[in-house]
């Protein structure tokens, strides 16, 4: 079943009750179920092999959706294995969230979030976030002659 959202909290949470959550701000969140408009259920994207896997409920206004870090088309169709695996369609222009694995993209693709493998799929176009672009910009502005 592939994954509804991917978000980044934005605020930490320390939780009120036995089934939510506790975050920090900037922990990754994958999102199972956004039923209700006010609290996601979410897994805690794991860093290390060892740490556990936890999941509860959070505060959406805590959270933000991750945007794209690029485009890619599927080369293959692909039939996900396991849960957190998503469906490629052979042409299909799918935009990736996160690259962090040697194998593996997390990225959005019609039939929702989840992974496909790197070798399934050619980048078509890298994005830049809005804090890059709006640092780079400051440098565009037009340069006075010294001479003048």
């Amino acid at each position: 079943m592939p994954l509804v959202q991917v978000r980044r909290a934005i605020y930490a949470y320390v939780p009120a009750d036995g089934d939510e959550l506790a975050m920090s701000e900037g922990n990754v969140l994958y999102i199972l179920n956004d039923d209700d408009a006010d609290w996601l259920q979410a897994k805690r994207k794991v860093l290390n092999i060892d740490d556990p896997e936890e999941k509860g409920l959070v505060p959406a206004n805590h959270t933000e959706i991750i945007p794209p870090i690029a485009q890619a088309k599927a080369l293959y169709d692909y039939a996900p294995m396991l849960n957190e695996e998503t469906a490629l369609e052979e042409d299909e222009v799918v935009d990736i969230v996160e690259d962090d694995d040697p194998d593996w993209y997390m990225a959005k693709t019609k039939a929702g979030y989840g992974f496909v493998p790197k070798a399934y799929v050619e980048i078509v176009s890298e994005q830049k976030s809005q804090a890059i672009v709006d640092s780079e910009s400051k440098y565009d502005e037009p340069k006075f002659d010294e001479l003048s």
